[in-house]
């Protein structure tokens, strides 16, 4: 059960690593991308890639059913038959199950999970802390995948539904709760082959950065000083990336920081917020990410695909790395 890590990226979004303020703010708001350098205002943004959404692929676990897996909330949870009918209630859930083909098998959805953009045309049944429990009785979903946050996994399984409640914080959580959903919707190998292709592409973009000077880094989540910590999944990516992060270990995940803190630390580079916010801040002016408007914010894309602990981690691995090595071709 894990309790005390718990702060999703987005106070609003349920899928990232913030959900847990509040209940995983609102969609995530496009940006403006602050570009500093005069080097990297002439360098395009890599393009955030994808993996293949294609539902057509045949599954060959089904023999596997019945099958037993324990949620993060301890529970035992037993899938009978291969489940036909969904419910995502995770962005990155969601996008897991499209990634391993059984997209098609959706019939809801939370607020926020908008990829791949199929989604759109699936009912949206709430928050983290909102879910419209009526609309998805409706739905007769044989399997719901949601958070351990959520007070309605509780509801869901009261009225007898099929509940799996699991999401992932640290770096490793990411592979295992994608293999543990393949297991629950009889996709085995394909979740094995997606953690060997996310892991491969990882790897592909560390040794591209291989002897690259580290950059010291501070990325804030929103502006209420929620940042992320070194042991959170995105710290890993981070530090992968090229980065030192300003943020102590053992505050947890994603803990709330003091502005002193970040000023006496001085990044090199900040990334969430952007310049003219940044340079508001007291004693923050004559940072040195300010100083050499090394200050930025992310676009929605960029930002969906660093926060939310799903099959794209290696595209928010690679837009982390252009951020602090743009010199370094990805």
């Amino acid at each position: 059960m894990k309790i005390a890590r718990r702060i999703a990226i987005n106070p609003r979004e349920p899928g990232g690593p913030a959900a847990l303020v509040a209940a995983q703010w609102p969609m995530i708001i496009a940006q403006a991308v602050v570009l500093g350098l005069a080097a990297m205002s002439c360098q395009a943004r890599p393009e955030v890639r994808d993996y293949p959404s294609n539902s057509s692929r045949r599954n060959n676990d089904v023999s596997g059913f019945p099958v037993t897996d324990t949620d993060d909330l301890g529970h035992k949870v037993v899938v009978a038959s291969e489940p036909r009918r969904i419910v995502a209630l995770l962005p990155s859930h969601t996008e897991t199950l499209f990634a391993l083909g059984v997209g098609d098998r959706l019939v809801g959805v939370d607020d926020y999970s908008n990829y791949p953009s199929s989604v759109a045309k699936l009912p949206k049944l709430g928050g983290l802390y909102d879910i419209r429990t009526e609309s998805l009785l409706t739905l007769k979903p044989d399997l719901v995948l949601g958070s351990e946050d959520s007070p309605a996994a509780a509801t869901f399984e009261h009225l007898g539904l099929t509940v799996w409640s699991a999401s992932a914080q640290r770096f490793d959580e990411v592979f295992d709760v994608i293999t543990r959903t393949g297991k629950l919707v009889g996709r085995q190998r394909e979740a094995r082959e997606l953690v060997w292709h996310a892991q491969r592409d990882i790897e592909i973009i560390e040794n591209a950065l291989h002897g690259i000077a580290r950059i010291s880094v501070y990325f804030e989540l929103d502006a209420t000083a929620y940042a992320v910590g070194p042991e959170s999944f995105v710290g890993v990516l981070l530090s992968n990336a090229g980065g030192d992060n300003v943020v102590p270990k053992g505050l947890g995940e994603f803990p709330k920081i003091s502005p002193e803190l970040i000023a006496a630390a001085n990044p090199a580079v900040i990334l969430g917020a952007s310049l003219s916010d940044i340079s508001l801040r007291p004693g923050w002016s004559n940072l040195r990410a300010v100083r050499d408007r090394r200050v930025f914010s992310l676009t929605s894309e960029e930002r969906a695909v660093v926060v939310r602990p799903g099959p794209r981690l290696a595209s928010g691995l690679r837009v982390l790395a252009h951020l602090l090595h743009p010199e370094v071709r990805l």
